[in-house]
Protein backbone atom coordinates (compact mmCIF):
# COMPACT_ATOMS: atom_id res chain seq x y z
CA UNK A 1 0.00 0.00 0.00
CA UNK A 2 1.70 3.34 -1.29
CA UNK A 3 1.51 5.86 1.88
CA UNK A 4 -0.03 9.45 1.46
CA UNK A 5 1.30 12.19 -0.64
CA UNK A 6 3.80 13.99 1.51
CA UNK A 7 2.26 17.33 0.04
CA UNK A 8 -0.97 17.22 1.37
CA UNK A 9 -2.44 16.98 5.30
CA UNK A 10 -4.51 13.85 4.42
CA UNK A 11 -5.65 11.66 6.36
CA UNK A 12 -6.72 13.94 9.23
CA UNK A 13 -7.24 11.56 12.73
CA UNK A 14 -9.13 13.00 15.03
CA UNK A 15 -8.02 11.23 18.61
CA UNK A 16 -8.46 11.16 22.56
CA UNK A 17 -9.18 9.15 24.91
CA UNK A 18 -12.76 7.70 25.09
CA UNK A 19 -15.31 9.99 26.67
CA UNK A 20 -13.10 13.38 25.97
CA UNK A 21 -15.18 14.97 23.44
CA UNK A 22 -13.90 13.86 20.28
CA UNK A 23 -17.96 13.31 19.45
CA UNK A 24 -18.34 16.89 19.58
CA UNK A 25 -15.24 17.77 18.06
CA UNK A 26 -15.67 15.52 14.85
CA UNK A 27 -19.62 16.74 14.70
CA UNK A 28 -17.82 20.37 14.70
CA UNK A 29 -15.19 20.26 11.95
CA UNK A 30 -17.51 17.81 9.67
CA UNK A 31 -19.61 21.13 9.41
CA UNK A 32 -17.21 22.58 7.42
CA UNK A 33 -17.28 22.13 3.19
CA UNK A 34 -13.79 20.97 2.87
CA UNK A 35 -13.36 19.02 5.24
CA UNK A 36 -15.09 15.22 5.73
CA UNK A 37 -14.40 13.09 8.76
CA UNK A 38 -15.25 9.19 8.90
CA UNK A 39 -16.80 8.33 12.28
CA UNK A 40 -15.37 5.28 14.11
CA UNK A 41 -14.39 2.86 11.73
CA UNK A 42 -11.46 1.71 13.38
CA UNK A 43 -10.03 0.70 10.22
CA UNK A 44 -6.27 0.87 11.77
CA UNK A 45 -7.60 -0.32 14.98
CA UNK A 46 -5.48 -3.99 14.77
CA UNK A 47 -2.09 -4.87 15.55
CA UNK A 48 -0.28 -3.17 12.21
CA UNK A 49 2.06 -6.24 11.47
CA UNK A 50 -0.98 -8.02 10.14
CA UNK A 51 -2.12 -5.08 8.09
CA UNK A 52 -0.45 -6.55 4.76
CA UNK A 53 -2.38 -9.99 5.07
CA UNK A 54 -5.49 -8.32 6.39
CA UNK A 55 -5.54 -5.92 3.22
CA UNK A 56 -5.36 -8.96 0.76
CA UNK A 57 -8.61 -10.48 2.10
CA UNK A 58 -12.14 -9.18 2.01
CA UNK A 59 -11.67 -6.66 4.18
CA UNK A 60 -14.56 -4.34 3.00
CA UNK A 61 -17.11 -6.76 4.03
CA UNK A 62 -15.57 -7.90 7.10
CA UNK A 63 -15.62 -3.85 8.17
CA UNK A 64 -19.09 -3.36 7.80
CA UNK A 65 -19.67 -6.85 9.76
CA UNK A 66 -17.77 -5.69 12.16
CA UNK A 67 -19.23 -1.76 13.02
CA UNK A 68 -21.09 -0.90 9.90
CA UNK A 69 -19.05 1.36 8.84
CA UNK A 70 -19.93 1.72 4.99
CA UNK A 71 -23.70 2.06 5.56
CA UNK A 72 -23.04 4.32 8.19
CA UNK A 73 -21.51 6.52 6.28
CA UNK A 74 -23.50 6.10 3.25
CA UNK A 75 -20.95 4.54 1.02
CA UNK A 76 -23.21 0.99 0.42
CA UNK A 77 -27.02 0.13 0.79
CA UNK A 78 -28.05 -3.49 1.55
CA UNK A 79 -24.99 -5.12 2.35
CA UNK A 80 -23.83 -4.98 -1.58
CA UNK A 81 -20.00 -3.30 -2.27
CA UNK A 82 -20.98 -2.45 -5.40
CA UNK A 83 -19.67 0.97 -6.14
CA UNK A 84 -16.49 0.38 -3.75
CA UNK A 85 -14.39 -2.05 -6.26
CA UNK A 86 -11.43 -0.02 -6.56
CA UNK A 87 -11.50 0.77 -2.85
CA UNK A 88 -8.49 -1.28 -2.25
CA UNK A 89 -6.95 0.17 1.42
CA UNK A 90 -8.44 2.44 4.25
CA UNK A 91 -6.51 5.24 2.13
CA UNK A 92 -8.82 4.86 -0.82
CA UNK A 93 -11.58 4.11 1.54
CA UNK A 94 -11.41 7.57 3.64
CA UNK A 95 -10.68 9.72 -0.19
CA UNK A 96 -14.00 7.92 -1.63
CA UNK A 97 -15.80 9.37 2.06
CA UNK A 98 -13.87 12.70 1.18
CA UNK A 99 -15.12 12.89 -2.22
CA UNK A 100 -18.62 11.68 -1.79
CA UNK A 101 -18.92 15.47 0.02
CA UNK A 102 -16.64 17.28 -2.37
CA UNK A 103 -13.75 17.74 0.34
CA UNK A 104 -10.56 18.36 0.50
CA UNK A 105 -9.89 16.88 3.29
CA UNK A 106 -10.42 13.22 4.83
CA UNK A 107 -9.26 10.83 7.62
CA UNK A 108 -11.23 9.35 10.66
CA UNK A 109 -11.95 10.25 13.96
CA UNK A 110 -11.61 7.16 17.01
CA UNK A 111 -11.26 6.72 20.46
CA UNK A 112 -9.25 3.72 19.95
CA UNK A 113 -6.29 5.29 18.25
CA UNK A 114 -5.23 6.82 21.15
CA UNK A 115 -3.49 3.67 21.95
CA UNK A 116 -1.96 3.43 18.31
CA UNK A 117 -0.65 6.99 17.57
CA UNK A 118 2.63 5.55 16.91
CA UNK A 119 1.37 2.64 14.36
CA UNK A 120 -0.90 5.17 12.42
CA UNK A 121 2.32 8.09 12.31
CA UNK A 122 4.73 4.69 10.88
CA UNK A 123 1.47 4.66 8.55
CA UNK A 124 1.46 8.13 7.59
CA UNK A 125 4.16 10.25 8.09
CA UNK A 126 2.70 12.99 6.56
CA UNK A 127 -0.91 12.90 8.16
CA UNK A 128 -2.49 15.76 10.50
CA UNK A 129 -3.37 14.36 13.88
CA UNK A 130 -5.81 16.49 16.10
CA UNK A 131 -5.32 15.54 19.30
CA UNK A 132 -8.01 16.50 22.35
CA UNK A 133 -7.31 16.50 26.38
CA UNK A 134 -10.04 16.50 28.78
CA UNK A 135 -9.69 15.91 32.73
CA UNK A 136 -9.10 12.50 33.49
CA UNK A 137 -11.54 12.72 36.49
CA UNK A 138 -14.07 14.41 34.41
CA UNK A 139 -13.71 11.87 32.11
CA UNK A 140 -13.94 8.83 34.62
CA UNK A 141 -17.73 10.60 35.41
CA UNK A 142 -19.14 10.70 31.92
CA UNK A 143 -18.42 6.96 31.43
CA UNK A 144 -19.95 5.83 34.62
CA UNK A 145 -22.67 7.79 33.53
CA UNK A 146 -22.75 6.22 30.13
CA UNK A 147 -22.15 2.93 31.96
CA UNK A 148 -25.91 3.00 33.20
CA UNK A 149 -27.34 2.34 29.57
CA UNK A 150 -24.12 1.29 27.58
CA UNK A 151 -22.80 -1.88 28.14
CA UNK A 152 -19.55 -1.11 26.02
CA UNK A 153 -18.73 1.45 29.53
CA UNK A 154 -20.10 -1.52 31.90
CA UNK A 155 -16.74 -3.57 31.20
CA UNK A 156 -14.26 -4.98 33.58
CA UNK A 157 -11.39 -2.62 34.34
CA UNK A 158 -12.79 0.96 32.57
CA UNK A 159 -10.37 2.82 35.05
CA UNK A 160 -6.95 0.73 34.09
CA UNK A 161 -8.29 1.42 30.50
CA UNK A 162 -8.33 4.88 31.09
CA UNK A 163 -4.86 5.00 32.48
CA UNK A 164 -3.58 2.74 30.08
CA UNK A 165 -5.20 4.92 27.15
CA UNK A 166 -3.92 8.04 28.40
CA UNK A 167 -0.45 6.33 29.03
CA UNK A 168 -0.13 5.39 25.76
CA UNK A 169 -1.39 8.72 24.35
CA UNK A 170 0.83 11.01 25.93
CA UNK A 171 4.13 9.03 25.18
CA UNK A 172 3.17 8.35 21.87
CA UNK A 173 2.44 12.11 21.46
CA UNK A 174 5.70 13.02 22.35
CA UNK A 175 7.23 10.68 19.42
CA UNK A 176 5.43 12.33 17.48
CA UNK A 177 6.00 16.05 18.25
CA UNK A 178 9.95 14.73 18.41
CA UNK A 179 9.37 13.09 14.87
CA UNK A 180 8.56 16.52 13.60
CA UNK A 181 4.74 15.17 12.88
CA UNK A 182 1.94 17.28 12.64
CA UNK A 183 -0.03 17.40 15.78
CA UNK A 184 -2.49 19.97 17.03
CA UNK A 185 -3.85 19.98 20.62
CA UNK A 186 -7.28 21.01 21.83
CA UNK A 187 -8.53 21.07 25.59
CA UNK A 188 -12.08 19.67 25.57
CA UNK A 189 -12.69 23.09 28.06
CA UNK A 190 -11.60 25.73 25.58
CA UNK A 191 -13.77 23.70 22.72
CA UNK A 192 -17.08 24.14 25.00
CA UNK A 193 -16.40 27.59 26.24
CA UNK A 194 -14.33 29.23 23.34
CA UNK A 195 -16.07 27.08 20.20
CA UNK A 196 -14.90 29.66 18.22
CA UNK A 197 -11.31 30.15 18.74
CA UNK A 198 -11.05 26.44 19.18
CA UNK A 199 -12.45 25.98 16.16
CA UNK A 200 -10.35 28.85 14.22
CA UNK A 201 -7.25 27.12 15.86
CA UNK A 202 -7.84 23.73 13.73
CA UNK A 203 -8.82 25.43 10.46
CA UNK A 204 -5.55 27.17 11.16
CA UNK A 205 -4.13 24.04 11.44
CA UNK A 206 -4.93 22.36 8.31
CA UNK A 207 -4.89 25.49 5.77
CA UNK A 208 -8.21 25.94 5.42
CA UNK A 209 -10.24 28.79 6.04
CA UNK A 210 -12.77 29.27 8.89
CA UNK A 211 -16.62 28.49 8.37
CA UNK A 212 -18.94 29.72 10.39
CA UNK A 213 -20.97 26.70 9.55
CA UNK A 214 -18.80 24.88 12.10
CA UNK A 215 -20.64 26.28 15.01
CA UNK A 216 -23.93 25.02 13.79
CA UNK A 217 -24.35 21.99 16.06
CA UNK A 218 -28.18 22.16 15.50
CA UNK A 219 -27.62 21.40 11.74
CA UNK A 220 -25.14 19.30 12.02
CA UNK A 221 -24.92 15.64 10.22
CA UNK A 222 -25.01 12.45 12.66
CA UNK A 223 -25.55 10.16 10.08
CA UNK A 224 -22.44 7.83 11.10
CA UNK A 225 -22.71 8.33 14.55
CA UNK A 226 -23.80 5.21 16.11
CA UNK A 227 -27.40 5.84 18.04
CA UNK A 228 -26.29 4.81 21.25
CA UNK A 229 -27.64 6.29 24.76
CA UNK A 230 -24.30 7.88 25.50
CA UNK A 231 -24.80 10.07 22.35
CA UNK A 232 -28.16 11.50 22.98
CA UNK A 233 -26.76 14.48 24.84
CA UNK A 234 -24.93 15.26 21.27
CA UNK A 235 -27.88 15.06 19.05
CA UNK A 236 -29.60 17.82 20.94
CA UNK A 237 -27.26 20.16 18.72
CA UNK A 238 -26.27 22.28 21.60
CA UNK A 239 -22.59 23.31 22.62
CA UNK A 240 -22.83 23.12 26.25
CA UNK A 241 -21.20 20.54 29.16
CA UNK A 242 -23.44 17.95 30.22
CA UNK A 243 -23.91 18.42 33.80
CA UNK A 244 -24.08 15.15 36.18
CA UNK A 245 -26.58 15.43 38.87
CA UNK A 246 -24.34 12.65 40.61
CA UNK A 247 -20.83 12.01 41.41
CA UNK A 248 -20.57 8.47 40.57
CA UNK A 249 -16.40 8.40 40.97
CA UNK A 250 -15.23 7.07 44.45
CA UNK A 251 -13.20 9.38 46.19
CA UNK A 252 -10.10 7.46 45.75
CA UNK A 253 -10.60 7.10 42.10
CA UNK A 254 -10.82 10.59 42.15
CA UNK A 255 -7.62 10.91 44.01
CA UNK A 256 -5.78 7.98 42.18
CA UNK A 257 -6.18 9.68 38.75
CA UNK A 258 -5.60 13.36 40.36
CA UNK A 259 -1.78 11.62 41.01
CA UNK A 260 -1.42 10.54 37.35
CA UNK A 261 -2.97 13.92 36.11
CA UNK A 262 -0.13 15.48 37.67
CA UNK A 263 2.31 12.92 35.96
CA UNK A 264 0.33 13.27 32.78
CA UNK A 265 1.02 17.33 33.25
CA UNK A 266 4.30 17.02 33.62
CA UNK A 267 5.37 15.10 31.00
CA UNK A 268 3.00 17.36 28.31
CA UNK A 269 1.73 20.32 29.73
CA UNK A 270 -1.57 21.85 31.07
CA UNK A 271 -3.67 20.12 28.84
CA UNK A 272 -5.85 18.53 31.04
CA UNK A 273 -7.75 20.97 32.77
CA UNK A 274 -5.99 21.04 35.54
CA UNK A 275 -7.02 22.42 39.03
CA UNK A 276 -4.43 25.37 39.42
CA UNK A 277 -5.47 25.80 43.09
CA UNK A 278 -4.09 22.37 43.90
CA UNK A 279 -0.89 22.71 45.95
CA UNK A 280 -0.27 19.00 46.35
CA UNK A 281 1.47 17.80 43.05
CA UNK A 282 1.79 13.79 44.39
CA UNK A 283 2.08 11.64 41.84
CA UNK A 284 1.49 7.88 41.65
CA UNK A 285 4.06 5.37 42.89
CA UNK A 286 6.13 3.56 40.71
CA UNK A 287 4.53 0.32 41.52
CA UNK A 288 1.30 1.93 41.35
CA UNK A 289 2.25 3.19 37.81
CA UNK A 290 3.46 -0.55 36.52
CA UNK A 291 0.57 -1.88 38.25
CA UNK A 292 -2.01 -0.58 35.82
CA UNK A 293 0.69 -0.78 32.98
CA UNK A 294 0.27 -4.47 33.30
CA UNK A 295 -3.40 -4.38 34.29
CA UNK A 296 -4.18 -2.02 30.78
CA UNK A 297 -1.68 -4.12 28.61
CA UNK A 298 -3.29 -7.43 29.61
CA UNK A 299 -7.01 -5.59 29.13
CA UNK A 300 -5.28 -3.97 25.46
CA UNK A 301 -4.11 -7.57 24.35
CA UNK A 302 -7.59 -9.18 24.93
CA UNK A 303 -8.78 -6.50 22.91
CA UNK A 304 -6.57 -6.98 20.48
CA UNK A 305 -7.24 -10.78 20.23
CA UNK A 306 -10.52 -9.95 20.05
CA UNK A 307 -10.00 -7.57 17.19
CA UNK A 308 -8.20 -10.32 15.42
CA UNK A 309 -10.97 -12.65 15.02
CA UNK A 310 -13.17 -10.47 13.49
CA UNK A 311 -10.31 -10.10 10.61
CA UNK A 312 -8.96 -14.00 10.06
CA UNK A 313 -12.24 -16.03 11.29
CA UNK A 314 -14.35 -17.42 8.83
CA UNK A 315 -17.06 -15.02 8.17
CA UNK A 316 -19.83 -17.78 8.53
CA UNK A 317 -18.54 -18.50 11.92
CA UNK A 318 -18.59 -15.20 12.92
CA UNK A 319 -22.02 -14.16 11.45
CA UNK A 320 -23.36 -17.27 13.36
CA UNK A 321 -21.68 -16.26 16.81
CA UNK A 322 -23.35 -13.09 16.42
CA UNK A 323 -26.84 -13.90 15.73
CA UNK A 324 -26.79 -16.69 18.59
CA UNK A 325 -25.36 -14.14 20.97
CA UNK A 326 -27.66 -11.76 20.10
CA UNK A 327 -30.79 -14.30 20.35
CA UNK A 328 -29.23 -15.08 23.70
CA UNK A 329 -28.32 -12.06 25.56
CA UNK A 330 -32.01 -10.34 24.03
CA UNK A 331 -33.86 -10.84 28.03
CA UNK A 332 -30.51 -9.12 29.57
CA UNK A 333 -31.92 -5.48 29.33
CA UNK A 334 -34.63 -6.19 30.41
CA UNK A 335 -33.93 -7.92 33.48
CA UNK A 336 -31.70 -5.19 34.05
CA UNK A 337 -34.52 -3.00 34.97
CA UNK A 338 -34.98 -4.41 38.17
CA UNK A 339 -32.16 -4.94 40.65
CA UNK A 340 -30.64 -7.75 42.00
CA UNK A 341 -32.11 -6.96 45.49
CA UNK A 342 -35.30 -5.63 43.76
CA UNK A 343 -35.87 -9.38 42.49
CA UNK A 344 -34.54 -10.70 46.18
CA UNK A 345 -37.57 -8.54 47.11
CA UNK A 346 -40.11 -10.15 44.63
CA UNK A 347 -39.56 -13.11 44.39
CA UNK A 348 -38.13 -13.85 48.02
CA UNK A 349 -40.44 -17.30 48.17
CA UNK A 350 -38.92 -18.86 45.03
CA UNK A 351 -35.14 -17.86 45.74
CA UNK A 352 -35.67 -19.53 48.80
CA UNK A 353 -37.58 -22.34 47.74
CA UNK A 354 -34.91 -22.94 45.47
CA UNK A 355 -31.79 -22.96 47.26
CA UNK A 356 -33.57 -24.95 49.98
CA UNK A 357 -33.77 -27.42 47.26
CA UNK A 358 -30.16 -27.05 46.27
CA UNK A 359 -29.66 -27.70 49.57
CA UNK A 360 -31.27 -30.82 50.12
CA UNK A 361 -30.09 -31.89 46.79
CA UNK A 362 -26.69 -31.71 47.97
CA UNK A 363 -27.49 -33.73 51.12
CA UNK A 364 -29.02 -36.37 49.54
CA UNK A 365 -25.96 -36.36 46.90
CA UNK A 366 -23.58 -36.68 50.00
CA UNK A 367 -25.78 -39.75 51.25
CA UNK A 368 -26.59 -41.89 48.45
CA UNK A 369 -23.23 -41.89 47.16
CA UNK A 370 -22.00 -42.19 43.97
CA UNK A 371 -24.40 -45.53 43.19
CA UNK A 372 -27.07 -43.10 42.71
CA UNK A 373 -27.19 -40.55 39.89
CA UNK A 374 -28.67 -37.12 41.15
CA UNK A 375 -26.97 -34.93 39.27
CA UNK A 376 -30.44 -33.91 36.90
CA UNK A 377 -31.80 -33.05 40.35
CA UNK A 378 -29.45 -30.16 40.65
CA UNK A 379 -30.89 -28.23 37.73
CA UNK A 380 -34.29 -27.75 38.52
CA UNK A 381 -33.96 -25.17 41.19
CA UNK A 382 -31.65 -23.42 38.61
CA UNK A 383 -34.12 -23.88 36.35
CA UNK A 384 -36.58 -22.20 38.39
CA UNK A 385 -34.28 -19.38 39.09
CA UNK A 386 -33.79 -18.73 35.39
CA UNK A 387 -37.75 -18.88 34.50
CA UNK A 388 -39.47 -17.09 37.72
CA UNK A 389 -36.72 -14.89 38.90
CA UNK A 390 -33.56 -13.97 36.68
CA UNK A 391 -29.91 -15.23 34.88
CA UNK A 392 -27.91 -13.64 37.83
CA UNK A 393 -30.20 -15.59 40.55
CA UNK A 394 -29.73 -18.60 38.55
CA UNK A 395 -26.48 -18.34 37.67
CA UNK A 396 -25.64 -18.12 41.35
CA UNK A 397 -28.32 -21.53 42.08
CA UNK A 398 -25.85 -22.87 39.38
CA UNK A 399 -22.38 -21.94 40.98
CA UNK A 400 -23.54 -23.40 44.04
CA UNK A 401 -24.86 -26.43 42.26
CA UNK A 402 -21.54 -27.54 40.57
CA UNK A 403 -19.41 -26.75 43.81
CA UNK A 404 -22.01 -29.21 45.72
CA UNK A 405 -21.49 -31.56 43.05
CA UNK A 406 -17.34 -31.18 43.30
CA UNK A 407 -17.34 -31.78 46.87
CA UNK A 408 -19.50 -34.69 47.18
CA UNK A 409 -17.57 -36.05 44.09
CA UNK A 410 -14.05 -35.36 45.79
CA UNK A 411 -15.94 -36.93 49.35
CA UNK A 412 -16.47 -40.33 47.31
CA UNK A 413 -12.88 -40.72 46.14
CA UNK A 414 -11.80 -39.65 49.98
CA UNK A 415 -9.62 -36.75 48.32
CA UNK A 416 -11.05 -34.09 50.27
CA UNK A 417 -7.93 -32.80 51.22
CA UNK A 418 -7.43 -32.40 47.41
CA UNK A 419 -10.10 -29.85 46.90
CA UNK A 420 -7.91 -27.59 45.24
CA UNK A 421 -5.84 -29.54 42.85
CA UNK A 422 -5.44 -28.56 39.53
CA UNK A 423 -7.79 -31.75 38.40
CA UNK A 424 -10.97 -30.43 40.86
CA UNK A 425 -10.73 -27.25 39.40
CA UNK A 426 -11.10 -28.19 35.96
CA UNK A 427 -14.15 -30.63 37.08
CA UNK A 428 -15.69 -27.67 38.61
CA UNK A 429 -14.95 -25.17 35.25
CA UNK A 430 -16.70 -27.99 33.48
CA UNK A 431 -19.64 -28.28 35.17
CA UNK A 432 -20.12 -24.66 35.87
CA UNK A 433 -19.94 -23.80 31.60
CA UNK A 434 -22.82 -26.45 31.53
CA UNK A 435 -25.18 -25.54 34.36
CA UNK A 436 -24.39 -22.15 32.91
CA UNK A 437 -25.18 -22.49 29.12
CA UNK A 438 -28.19 -24.10 30.65
CA UNK A 439 -29.27 -21.24 32.36
CA UNK A 440 -28.48 -19.48 29.63
CA UNK A 441 -30.76 -20.92 27.80
CA UNK A 442 -33.40 -21.26 29.68
CA UNK A 443 -33.09 -17.47 30.44
CA UNK A 444 -33.42 -16.42 26.99
CA UNK A 445 -36.79 -18.87 26.96
CA UNK A 446 -38.21 -16.50 29.75
CA UNK A 447 -37.59 -13.81 27.02
CA UNK A 448 -39.62 -15.72 25.12
CA UNK A 449 -42.69 -16.47 27.16
CA UNK A 450 -43.00 -13.38 28.41
CA UNK A 451 -43.82 -11.91 25.17
CA UNK A 452 -46.64 -14.16 24.81
CA UNK A 453 -49.87 -13.34 26.03
CA UNK A 454 -52.04 -14.65 28.62
CA UNK A 455 -55.12 -15.44 27.71
CA UNK A 456 -58.00 -17.41 29.45
CA UNK A 457 -60.43 -19.76 27.70
CA UNK A 458 -63.23 -19.47 30.63
CA UNK A 459 -61.85 -22.61 32.05
CA UNK A 460 -60.67 -23.68 35.45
Amino acid sequence: MPCANPTSPNPVFVVGVFRSGTSLLYSLLNQHPQIALMYECDVWDFPGRFARRRFQKDWLERQEFYNQALSRHRLILGGSLRGLEQVRSPDDLYRVHGEGKGATLWGEKSPLYSVRLGQLARRYPHGSFILIWRDPVEILRSIRVAGRKAPFFRRPGMLHRLIHHHEKMIADTARLVAGGARVHHVNYDELVDRTEPTCRGVCAFLGVAFAPAMLALEQADFTAVYRAPQHAFLRRGVIERQKFSEAPVTTAESAKLRRFRHRWERLSGQRLGADQASTHRAEPAMWERWLHRLLGAVLFAGENLKRLTFEFLPLPWLRTYRQFKDWLLADKEAENKISFFGQLREHGITIFASFAFLLASGVFDYVTGPDVSVGPIYLIPCAALALVVGRSWATIGAFCAVVSITVCRAADTHHLSSLMTGLVLWNLAMRFIFFEVFVLLLSRIRAEIQTVPITGNGKS
